[in-house]
């Protein structure tokens, strides 16, 4: 847990410098999905997209962690952008 802790540190110092930069907050994301902070996580993932729309890694997090809220729809829509972005990829995790 405190691992997970310490690397949203560094990503928000991060993300001070780059404000634009997908992968730090896919990677923030997927920390809090570590920590089973879910909800906040998928604010993460969407700031990814909202940054790269096409950023697989962004689409998969958010609907592991749209799932993990229950939120089935929405997570499937996030897999299905996903693999017709990537097909190659469906299936792979963040």
């Amino acid at each position: 847990m405190k691992q997970y802790q310490e690397t949203i540190e560094k990503i928000k110092e991060a993300i001070k410098q780059q404000p634009e930069n997908a992968e730090m907050w896919c990677s923030w994301g997927v920390a809090l999905v570590e920590l089973q902070q879910y909800q906040e996580a998928v604010g993460k993932f969407q700031k990814a997209l909202e940054v790269k729309p096409d950023f697989v890694p962004a689409l998969y997090g958010c609907g592991f962690a749209l799932t993990a809220l229950g939120r089935k729809e929405e997570a499937s829509e996030k897999f299905k952008k996903a693999k017709e972005i990537a097909p190659d990829n469906a299936g792979d995790s963040t």
